[in-house]
Order: structure tokens, then sequence, then C-alpha cells
């Protein structure tokens, strides 16, 4: 008789718990389907915005329709929002670019500069969020005894020669790679 009333109590508290056990097994597979289509929708948002970052005009090709907007929310600034699934997997990325600035009237002609040059440099290149580590890199650098980083426009002499000499903060025309022909 115990055996009986062991299995009665048994099954009816697997049939209470028989629900939510079904949810737990199933919510592996649903944040995997999930994840699955933020990484889809993920990877449209920053193909498209790195394709397009810095241009002169954006670059529709690998824009999906379908699945994306394209808000320019200010002059040639511009954000993108793709999604992927439907209802509880439904997904969404968004990103912002700007296009080239253009009519940049700054010019430099005296070549009076904002910093004086480093004389020596580390062998760390200066951050994109800090290119000429004058915000904060460099005084991090020397917290640490090490000396300032290279500025993005001296890295090789491809960016040297495609940088602006009206946009440096100090004069990096004697970093090895020549008379800069904007100089």
């Amino acid at each position: 008789m115990a055996n009986i009333t062991t299995a009665i109590v048994a099954t009816a508290i697997i049939g209470m718990a028989a629900p939510g056990v079904a949810r737990m097994a199933t919510q592996p597979m649903i944040a995997q389907q999930r994840a699955s289509n933020f990484g889809i929708a993920e990877s449209k948002v920053v193909q498209f915005s790195a394709i397009n970052e810095g241009n002169e005009a954006i670059d529709m090709k690998t824009f999906d329709k379908d699945n994306c907007e394209l808000i320019e929310p200010e002059a040639r600034a511009y954000t993108i929002k793709c999604w992927q699934g439907e209802g509880l997997f439904y997904m969404e990325a968004e990103r912002a670019f700007r296009l080239e600035v253009q009519n940049n009237t700054f010019t430099n002609p005296m070549r009076q500069f904002a910093w004086a040059a480093p004389l020596e440099h580390s062998h760390h290149q200066c951050h994109a969020n800090d290119p000429w580590g004058v915000i904060w890199f460099n005084e991090h650098l020397a917290a640490s005894g090490i000396k300032p980083c290279i500025p993005g426009d001296a890295w090789n002499e491809q960016k040297y020669l495609r940088s602006d000499p009206d946009d440096w903060l100090w004069d990096i025309s004697n970093y090895g790679f020549g008379v800069h022909p904007d100089y």
C-alpha cells in the first residue's frame, strides 16, 4: 500500500512540476535562437556602418531594405537599425556613423601648432579616441614611466601622406617620411 501512495504522490508532484521543467528545458534553445538573430542584425549594422564611415557618399550595396532602416538625424550623420526574427525571437541592433565632414575651412598656413612635439615616443600607438594622446593617453603612459604614444598620422608612411598638416596638433614633418606634399 505504501508503494501505491508513494507512486501517486510522486506522479502528482511530477505533474505539477512538468510545465516548469518543460519551460526550463526550452530556454537554452530560445536563447540560442535570439542570440543568432541578434548576431545577424548586429553584423548587418556593423558592416554597413564600417563601409560608410567617413565616405563622401553612402554606399547602399550592402543595405538590406527589407530588414533595416536608415535615418539621418543630422546632416551627414546616420543611424542604421536592422532586425531579425519575429515574436519572441525578434532582435534588433543599431549603429551610428558619419560621412566625411565637408566644408572644413580651417587652414594653418603659418604652421603654428597647439602642442610642442614630444622629443621621444614609445612603441605605443595613440588610441582612436585620443589620436594624438593629448586628452588622456600620454598622461596614462607617463604614470607608468612610458614615453608618449605615436600619433595616428605618423603610424606609417601611407597615413602620413594621407594626413592633412592643417589638422596636426604638433609638427610631425620630421618623423622619417620626408617632407609632406601639403606642408
